[in-house]
């Protein structure tokens, strides 16, 4: 099971939410923040899944976040 996510606001809150999302979810993609268009701050997107029950890896985050 997976969902994707676009977080939006300030880059170091979002860096900040995705270390928190991390810690619950497996978290794909490539952390890339884009400038938000008509607004203030940024954006990213992010694919969460619920990591596997025998999966006793470290959470994942994109690169740019770790």
């Amino acid at each position: 099971m997976s969902i994707q996510l676009r977080l939006s606001g300030d880059p170091e809150e979002i860096e900040v939410m995705v270390k928190v999302l991390a810690v619950v979810f497996q978290l794909d993609g490539s952390g890339r923040l884009h400038t938000n268009r008509g607004t203030e701050g940024v954006r990213c997107y992010l694919t969460a899944r619920i990591p596997d029950k025998y999966d006793r890896s470290e959470p994942t985050t994109p690169d740019q976040h770790r």
